[in-house]
């Protein structure tokens, strides 16, 4: 026989794999370095950042936010659209000013943008791209109408029918605070943060006490001020409750009509050589005397002189009619503090000593230099064209996700080199050539993810360490068809090609219905999910190319001098080779048996339901990490309950090499975070919070419906394409897989219930892995039933059944047994994050495969003889 010569398929093959090395090394260049270096190295090799799989916010830390359009806002005729794509420039362009590397903003839906900002806090996020950038110029009120409204408010919350008790200890109070004591500021320091002081604010010791928290019902408006001047201060720690106050109803009647109340964008020392910080409450005119939109520029900068020498400011520069307008305004309210008012916050509120004609202002009162870059960059891109909402947004610390890193790529080559080894050790030669097309399939998915610009996250390394697995099982498939072909006498040459022959129809059914999961995943996901869907469905087809062309190519090369009998694939285990299981005759036991995993189950769901993550329920969840390694989730608890925060929920995060632990709480308290960080200081709890969650109840409703609808649409989709790929049997057979696929599911959420497994996106994911996986297993065994039937008849028709199992037994075993280590090694050594992921698939996988083995394949006969007759 002639030397097999290098062809076109292996040009084919060696040019993927150098096209796909070439592809995979920008992203090795890339995220072979960490932070400051990395973040430099993009900034100057901007090109490579486009050509390399990014890395989603769980490994990377940043902030992800999802803003939904406030409807309500809408004017008649405005087409949602149209502001979904120009809020989505103008959110591009403030994050493109400032500067960030890799940020991930797209459309969701018809009136939602998610934006990933790598390596931002959750703060800077938000006050990013959160607000609207609606910037007003509005005059204060006087303060004997700030005093009179707070006394009506303060009659009609403490239910007083006489003249107000405290209106001449408030009316004193506030009389010292008046403009006669205000500070002169000279023409330079106009609108340069100039916000009046008064003496009595600076001398009054005792105005600085802070009010007694309690209900607000019966309390006056006034008790929560700790000192007055040009409005009042509050408390940090009763500023949400003050909020709610102004807002209710009766509240909202009695404030005129021509003004209204404003907070301060942040919060004030009482007294610089203070460590007090309050919240100041304005009362402002509600006309604006002008907006923003004339706004042509705004530059950060130091103020280097005056008495606001050393602080950072931000200088606005008016454009066209704009000089004019500000002109104007400035002349008619001289004498007046004029109030810098940006989405409803009062950012600086100066007073106006003369008419300014540059068209020039300045913005100071601002923390630092960071704060007033995002400031300028939020005016000078513009205001969004509608208001948004935060509805989902989501925090993770750097170093929690270098952690994932390690963690994630760690378990993934533990659970490859377990699986490579096991390979090779049963097959021989033919496990080594399966590791060859292992490690092309690894390199290859990594290139189309680069090119397609994809994002992995944790749960995506999941979905590729389980490709990894999941790919062993066409080499499995291919295996031991050879070996069978081997047994009947066939030559090494000749028993290599049949084999790939009559298994190509098996690896084709059960792939694509994996890749089914996948899409829906991908398409109905959100988040980490939708990374998942997208690595499992790349890494699958990918698989299916090198199972069926690299290892054949390989298997060629070494057959090609001479024509062998035999063949270095091992020989198995003699008791699987041989089995001789009596499924079919033992089918009423498997049925009795299934029958009590469904019912317990179902009572486990029924009495204990399930965890749900806020990912469901809406609200707040925070991990919290120590460097200790004490055990803290009583003292965690504790700390809580004697703060008096009552709903939070501690629990230990196991899988990880860090102390940490997830606190949970139900509902948007903004204030939430900082009443739990006190606690904590207050109990001497040395931990710092290094990831933060939050989940708008709207979110919350969609991810259950969608997790419903995705497991629907697999059911569907696979039932319709068995039916349509098993021709006249095939309505049986896909009835039979979706069968077993509904007696597997519930099987797998009374085992999460049972467990009290966190329920959220990823388990969802999961969950139809396992149906995938399941459906796999299955579809093998279906078509060696298809093949035997073709090959003996039907007459025999349960025995054909049998026999056809018991051929499968050892594939159906050894690729239960290489995932299985790999859902192992997530379980144990994935971390916090995909735990319950490794868990569940684990748990999959042994019921996936007793259901393809004991009940789908019974199903099958029972429709044979209930609507086939016999078949």
């Amino acid at each position: 026989m002639n030397k097999h010569k290098f062809g076109f398929r292996e040009f084919i093959i060696l040019a993927v794999i150098i096209l796909s090395a070439y592809t995979v090394w920008p992203s090795i260049q890339v995220h072979s370095k960490k932070g400051e270096a990395k973040q430099t190295f993009l900034k100057e090799n901007p090109k490579l950042g486009t050509k390399s799989i990014n890395f989603g916010l769980d490994l990377a830390g940043g902030t992800s936010i999802t803003l939904q359009i406030d409807k309500s806002s809408l004017k008649d005729g405005e087409d949602i659209k149209d502001i979904q794509a120009q809020s989505l420039e103008i959110i591009r362009n403030r994050v493109d000013q400032y500067g960030l590397s890799e940020p991930q903003i797209s459309p969701t839906g018809d009136d939602r943008i998610v934006v990933e900002l790598a390596g931002v806090d959750d703060s800077t996020a938000k006050a990013l791209v959160g607000s609207t950038a609606k910037l007003e110029f509005k005059i204060l009120a006087e303060s004997e109408k700030f005093t009179q409204v707070v006394g009506l408010i303060d009659q009609y919350l403490t239910r007083q029918t006489t003249d107000i008790i405290a209106d001449s200890a408030v009316t004193d109070t506030a009389k010292k605070a008046e403009v006669k004591d205000e500070k002169a500021m000279s023409d330079d320091e106009l609108l340069a943060g100039g916000v009046a002081k008064t003496e009595s604010a600076e001398k009054k010791d005792s105005a600085v006490a802070e009010a007694a928290p309690a209900d607000v019902v019966g309390q006056s408006l006034s008790s929560f001020f700790i000192s007055f001047g040009n409005g009042g201060f509050i408390a940090e720690e009763s500023v949400e409750k003050v909020k709610k106050l102004l807002a209710t109803e009766g509240v909202q009647k009695l404030i005129p009509r021509d003004v209204a109340f404003a907070f301060g964008s942040g919060l004030e020392k009482l007294r610089r050589d203070a460590n007090i910080k309050a919240k100041r409450l304005y009362l402002l005119k509600r006309r604006a005397e002008m907006g923003g939109d004339d706004i042509t520029d705004a530059r950060p900068y130091r103020v280097s002189d005056g008495m606001s020498a050393g602080e950072v400011a931000v200088n606005l520069k008016f454009g066209g009619i704009g000089p004019k307008k500000f002109s104007a305004v400035t002349a008619a309210n001289v004498g007046k503090q004029m109030a810098i008012v940006l989405d409803n916050q009062v950012i600086s509120a100066p007073v106006i000593r003369d008419r300014i004609p540059n068209g020039e202002a300045q913005i100071t009162g601002l923390d630092d230099m960071a704060e007033a870059n995002r400031l300028a960059v939020v005016l000078k891109a513009g205001a969004l064209k509608a208001p948004m909402q935060i509805i989902e947004s989501r925090s993770v610390g750097a170093t929690l996700g270098e952690e994932n890193i390690v963690q994630g790529f760690g378990s993934g080559a533990i659970g490859l080199l377990l699986c490579l080894v096991f390979m090779v050790a049963y097959y021989r030669l033919g496990g080594f050539i399966a590791s060859i097309g292992v490690m092309v399939n690894a390199l290859v998915t990594a290139a189309v993810m680069s090119v397609f610009n994809a994002t992995l996250t944790l749960p995506g390394i999941a979905g590729f360490i389980l490709v990894v697995g999941m790919s062993l099982d066409a080499n499995v498939i291919i295996f031991e068809r050879i070996r069978e072909e081997l047994k009947n006498g066939l030559t090494a040459r000749a028993a290599v090609a049949k084999g790939y022959e009559r298994a190509f129809s098996a690896i084709l059914d059960s792939n694509l219905t994996t890749v089914l999961t996948g899409l829906i995943l991908y398409k109905i996901g959100t988040g980490s999910v939708k990374g998942f869907g997208l690595t499992l469905t790349i890494g699958i087809l990918t698989s299916l190319f090198c199972a069926i062309t690299i290892s054949r190519a390989v298997f060629d090369w070494r057959l090609a001098k001479r024509d062998r009998t035999t063949l270095s694939i091992g020989s198995g285990f003699k008791s699987l080779n041989n089995a001789n299981l009596q499924i079919m005759k033992n089918r009423g036991k498997f049925k009795a048996l299934s029958i009590i995993l469904l019912i317990a189950s179902i009572a486990c769901i029924a009495v204990k339901g399930f965890d749900f993550s806020i990912d469901f329920t809406g609200g707040q969840v925070y991990t919290i990490q120590y460097q200790d390694d004490a055990k803290h989730e009583t003292d965690l608890n504790k700390a809580l309950s004697k703060a008096g925060i009552q709903g939070a929920r501690v629990r230990s995060l196991g899988g990880t090499s860090a102390n940490s632990y997830q606190i949970s709480v139900r509902g948007d308290d903004t204030s939430f975070e900082l009443a739990m960080a006190k606690a904590f200081e207050a109990a001497n709890q040395k931990c710092e919070i290094v990831a933060k969650d939050a989940v708008g109840p709207t979110i919350g409703k969609e991810l259950r419906f969608n997790a419903i609808l995705s497991v629907i649409l697999a059911w569907l989709g696979i039932a319709l394409y068995v039916w349509f790929r098993f021709g006249k049997l095939g309505l049986g057979f896909g009835v039979a897989a979706v069968l077993g696929l509904i007696h597997d599911t519930i099987i797998t959420l009374g085992f999460i219930s049972a467990f009290s497994l966190s329920f959220d996106g990823a388990l969802i994911a999961s969950l139809l892995t396992m149906i995938g996986y399941s459906v796999n297993d299955t579809i093998v065994n279906f078509d060696r039933i298809r093949e035997n039937t073709a090959l003996f008849g039907s007459a025999k028709y349960e025995q054909t059944i049998n026999s056809s199992l018991n051929q499968c037994f050892s594939r159906t075993v050894i690729t239960s047994l290489t995932t299985l280590f790999v859902c192992v090694v997530l379980a144990v050594k994935g971390g916090s994050s995909i735990r319950d992921f490794g868990l569940v698939q684990c748990f999959g996988i042994l019921i996936g495969t007793y259901s393809s083995v004991c009940v789908c394949s019974p199903i099958v006969l029972w429709w044979s003889k209930k609507f086939k007759k016999g078949v």
